[in-house]
């Protein structure tokens, strides 16, 4: 039974859908089988992983799995060991179609039954995975509720700057929420910290708070800012030269991190 892992926080701009992405990628290059579930409606994991527009994908997406519960029909395969569960914008109707939908076709009142929906889709191909990582939205609506119904572990991205360590604290209460009353077995397995920028005071400012405050959580690797990961998402993920590799290596470091966490 493979492991899910979702990424988020509700500010937007963190990082965490270049975190997923390059994450995915690196599982799968060591061999391990990845599904990377895109549950954002702007569809950004999806053009970062497979190089093609979002609109490529249209009634082609996790909405549509989550409608039928199963994502077989849906799932792209973009290496052997790579697979995507797409996004784009209709997506974005997934709280309507809960309500006006999904709703009132269930049979005996379940009042958490809004919140595993995805959890319910993505079980079905659970068993073919060794990892499944859900990339949430910049909000603590619908869709972020069901990532983190859906997963096993939850990873939380901080950029080092005072919004994002102002909305930290929401983020975790909503998932003690979700641990209480949808899925007990959803942990914190870390906080995840991005630099934006090395040089600037407040970075290193919101790292050294974070790490007083959340001690143990926050992951000993720091993503800092590398011009050569935002040329990823234009032209994809690759390991051929130098900086490549020097871009990639706090990725690698994170991934082996994280894999100790969850398998401990």
């Amino acid at each position: 039974m493979g492991i899910s892992i979702s990424f988020g926080l509700q500010k937007g701009g963190v990082g965490k859908t270049t975190v997923t992405a390059i994450t995915s990628w690196l599982l799968a290059s060591q061999g391990y089988r990845v599904l990377a579930v895109d549950f954002d409606s702007q569809g950004n994991l999806t053009q970062f992983l497979s190089g093609h527009s979002p609109y490529d994908f249209v009634h082609k997406t996790s909405f549509e799995a989550c409608k039928q519960q199963d994502p077989r029909p849906y799932i792209t395969s973009l290496s052997d060991c790579l697979h995507l569960l797409p996004a784009e914008d209709f997506l974005s109707g997934f709280s309507r179609y809960l309500f006006d939908e999904y709703k009132p076709s269930l049979k005996a009142a379940d009042k958490n039954a809004l919140n595993t929906v995805l959890r319910n889709t993505l079980d079905v191909v659970k068993h073919e995975y060794d990892y499944l990582l859900i990339d949430l939205p910049p909000n603590l609506g619908d869709q972020t509720l069901n990532g983190m119904a859906a997963s096993d572990w939850c990873v939380v991205v901080l950029q080092s700057e005072p919004f994002a360590f102002d909305a930290l604290d929401r983020y975790l209460e909503t998932l003690e929420a979700i641990q209480k009353h949808v899925n007990p077995s959803v942990r914190l397995v870390g906080i995840l910290t991005a630099i934006q920028d090395a040089r600037a005071a407040i970075g290193q400012f919101v790292l050294q708070q974070a790490r007083e405050d959340y001690e143990e959580l926050v992951f000993d690797t720091v993503i800092r800012r590398k011009s050569r990961i935002v040329e990823y998402s234009h032209m994809g993920i690759q390991a051929k030269t130098r900086p490549d590799r020097e871009a990639l290596q706090m990725y690698e470091d994170f991934v082996e991190e994280l894999k100790r966490r969850v398998q401990s």
